[in-house]
């Protein structure tokens, strides 16, 4: 994983997943894990990186509601800002189906406020959003 230079600051979509990507790299994922990136008021990247580790196969609402209270408590309390979200996993490099409901489901967990960012996904050698097409599909 490539370090963040201290004090980065991400305001637009693409600075987003060109920071992901810097963070992904080019790497094999031995688990299916979530990340979270805190950013605060002035978009600067806080310097802790949290990724969430062995996500079940399918959306789990316990998972999702617990980490959403985690995340509205550190923005409720001034912390940060708001939270972007990647979902890591092995397996194949395209999107799946799977993959598309984990996204719905933590952005309906977390909602617009919180989440204000889209979500991406990393795979063995891409890291990709999920478009809102790619959301709807999962509906």
């Amino acid at each position: 994983m490539t370090p963040l230079p201290p004090g980065s600051v991400v305001r637009t979509h693409a600075a987003l997943l060109a920071m992901w990507r810097g963070l992904m790299g080019r790497r094999e994922f031995s688990v299916a894990s979530v990340w979270l990136v805190f950013l605060d008021d002035e978009y600067r990247v806080q310097p802790v990186i949290v990724p969430v580790d062995g996500l079940p196969a399918e959306p789990d609402e316990g998972f999702t509601s617990s980490l959403a209270a985690i995340v509205a408590g550190l923005v409720t309390g001034g912390a940060v800002s708001s939270v972007a979200m990647l979902l890591s996993r092995p397996g194949p490099g395209r999107m799946t189906d799977a993959d598309r409901r984990w996204a719905v489901a933590l952005r309906a967990a977390l909602g617009y406020e919180l989440a204000a960012w889209p979500i991406h996904l990393a795979t063995r050698d891409h890291v990709q959003v999920f478009a809102p097409d790619d959301l709807a599909a999962a509906s």
